[in-house]
C-alpha cells in the first residue's frame, strides 16, 4: 500500500471559502490512493463525499477541540485517531490550518513520530487567540513542524517573524482551473442581458463582504469615476455579514441605481462574471489582523483576461503584477483607487494587453495542476526521511501529559 498524505483539516467542503477550495483543489489532484482526510461534518456532506475517489472521515466538530480537556480526553482523540486512519509511521500528516489541526500533529509527532506539515495562509499566522497559552502552542507547532506551507511571500514573512526557520517554509500558491477561467464574451454579454447591465463600464468586485476586502472604497470612489464615465456601473458578488453597512453606504452616495449587490452566485456562473467586467477591483486593507492572505479572485479575472486591481496590502503583490497585470493601489486613498480604474476604462488598449498579460501568467505560473505539483514532489521528499521507531507505551502516556 501507497504511504499516504493524511490531511486534517477544521474546514474542508462542502464548505464555502478560500481555504477550503484551495485544499480541496490540492488533495484532489493527488494519486487518490495515497490521500485521506479528516475534517468536521458539514450539511450535505454525504454527498459531496460520495463524489470523491479518496476517503473522507467525518467527526463532530466539537471534537476538534480535545486540547483544551484532560489527559483522557486527549487519549480518546489519539486512539481514534490510529483506529480510523489506520496510522502508519511513514504516513505524512497535513494539517489545514495552525489551529487547531497543527496541534493534532504535534501530538502525532510527540507520540508516534510521525511527520507532520502545517498550512498556514496569513491571518491564521497573526490573529489573536483566546489564551496566550493557546497562541504560543501554535508558534511552536509551527515551528516544530517538519514543513510550514503557506501561499505568499507576505506570509512566508509573517513566519519567519513568529521563529519558523526559513529553510522550512515553502510557499504553494493558490491556482486557476484555466479551461473553466477563460475569455468568454458571449458568456459576459449574457450575464449582462440577465441583469440589465447595459453596455457601458462594468466594475465587478467578487469577494465576502467583510471591511478588509475594500467594498467601501470602491463606492466612496464612484461618484468620481461616473463624472467621467456617467454610464459606470458596479456590481458585488459575495455575501457577508458587512452588507447593511454597504446598503446604507450606498443610499447616502446615491447610488442605488448605479450598484448591484446580487449575493452569492453558483460557482459554475462565477467566469461569466469576470466576462462581464471591465475591471475586477478589490482594494483589500489590513483590519486588526484581518488580511489577504493572496487573493484568488484576481487569479480567476486575469484567467478570464480581465485587467485587476487590488490594495497594496498583504499577499495581493504575489497575485497582482503592478503596472502589468493591473494596479496596487493605497486601499485608504479613494484618489489613487479613482485614478487607477480611470486610466484602465478609458484605454481599452492598456485594459486588453494587462487581461491578455494576466492570463498568461496564470497559464504559465498559477494552475492547480501545477501547485499540486509541488505539493506531490514536497510529500516525495518528505517520505525520504529516515525511519523513526514508534515509542513505547509508558513514553507513549507521558508524552501525552505534555500536551
Amino acid at each position: 500500500m501507497a504511504d499516504r498524505a493524511l490531511l486534517v483539516t477544521y474546514t474542508f467542503p462542502p464548505r464555502i471559502g478560500g481555504r477550503e477550495t484551495y485544499l480541496y483543489e490540492l488533495f484532489s489532484r493527488l494519486p487518490p490512493e495515497e490521500v485521506a482526510v479528516l475534517t468536521p461534518h458539514e450539511p450535505d456532506d454525504g454527498r459531496f463525499d460520495a463524489r470523491l475517489a479518496f476517503p473522507v472521515y467525518r467527526e463532530p466538530r466539537a471534537r476538534w477541540h480535545w486540547f483544551m480537556e484532560g489527559r483522557r480526553t486527549r487519549l480518546r482523540w489519539l486512539t481514534d485517531l490510529v483506529r480510523k486512519l489506520h496510522l502508519r509511521r511513514r504516513d505524512i500528516l497535513y494539517c489545514g490550518v495552525a489551529v487547531p489541526d497543527a496541534l493534532t500533529g504535534w501530538l502525532l509527532s510527540r507520540t508516534l513520530g510521525m511527520t507532520y506539515v502545517v498550512f498556514a495562509y496569513a491571518k491564521e499566522i497573526i490573529e489573536p487567540l483566546s489564551s496566550p497559552r493557546l497562541a504560543a502552542w501554535r508558534e511552536r507547532t509551527l515551528r516544530e513542524a517538519a514543513t510550514v506551507i503557506t501561499i505568499s511571500r507576505y506570509a512566508r514573512q509573517l513566519l519567519v517573524e513568529k521563529g519558523v526557520e526559513p529553510s522550512r517554509i515553502a510557499i504553494i500558491p493558490p491556482g486557476v482551473d484555466v479551461e473553466r477561467f477563460h475569455p468568454d464574451p458571449a458568456a459576459g454579454e449574457a450575464v449582462r442581458r440577465r441583469y440589465q447591465l447595459g453596455d457601458g463600464p462594468l466594475l465587478l468586485t467578487v469577494a465576502r463582504l467583510t471591511p478588509r476586502k475594500g467594498h467601501d472604497l470602491v463606492l466612496r470612489a464612484l461618484p468620481a469615476l461616473r463624472r467621467q464615465f456617467p454610464d459606470l456601473h458596479y456590481a458585488i458578488v459575495g455575501v457577508g455579514a458587512d452588507a447593511p453597512r454597504l446598503h446604507r453606504l450606498i443610499a447616502e452616495l446615491g447610488l442605488i441605481d448605479v450598484v448591484r449587490l446580487i449575493g452569492a452566485v453558483e460557482d459554475a456562473a462565477l467566469p461569466g462574471w469576470y466576462n462581464a467586467a471591465d475591471v475586477m477591483v478589490m482594494p483589500n486593507r489590513m483590519e486588526g489582523s484581518d488580511v489577504e492572505g493572496f487573493g484568488i479572485v484576481f487569479l480567476e479575472a486575469a484567467a478570464c483576461g480581465k485587467p485587476v486591481i487590488g490594495g497594496r496590502s498583504g499577499g495581493t503583490d504575489d497575485a497582482v503584477l503592478d503596472g502589468r497585470t493591473g494596479y496596487l493601489v493605497d486601499p485608504t486613498s479613494i484618489a489613487d483607487l479613482v485614478a487607477a480604474a480611470a486610466r484602465l476604462l478609458a484605454d481599452s488598449a492598456l485594459a486588453q494587453a494587462m487581461g491578455e498579460a494576466g492570463r498568461i501568467r496564470v497559464e504559465r505560473e498559477f494552475t492547480w495542476r501545477r501547485s499540486a505539483e509541488r505539493l506531490l514532489a514536497l510529500h516525495r521528499r518528505l517520505l525520504a526521511r529516515k525511519e523513526m521507531p514508534l515509542p513505547d507505551p509508558a513514553l507513549l502516556l507521558r508524552r501525552l501529559d505534555m500536551v
